[in-house]
């Protein structure tokens, strides 16, 4: 009678671990994006290129890998430890 909740239990967390890797991986490209960006910038401003669009994608890529990788360690916090995490 449990093996489909098991399984499905199984299921949910290869799901999270997989969100936590691609996170991961966005934050690991943010900081690279970043380090080129930073390296090239004298370049870029000599062509008179702007950095704009670069700087929303890292804004929002930095937000959204940066937050789930922190919900996910939330996660993994309250469910060793059996306590609730709370945040505020």
């Amino acid at each position: 009678m449990l093996l489909p909740v098991i399984a499905v239990g199984i299921g949910v967390m290869f799901v999270l671990a997989g969100l936590a890797a691609a996170a991961l991986v966005l934050l690991i490209a943010d900081i690279g994006v970043t380090v080129w960006l930073y390296r090239s910038r004298e370049q870029r401003r000599a062509n008179g290129k702007t950095n704009v669009g670069w700087t929303i994608f890292l804004v929002i890529a930095y937000l959204l890998s940066i937050s789930y990788l922190v919900f996910f360690i939330l996660l993994l916090i309250s469910t060793f430890t059996g306590e609730p995490v709370t945040v505020g």
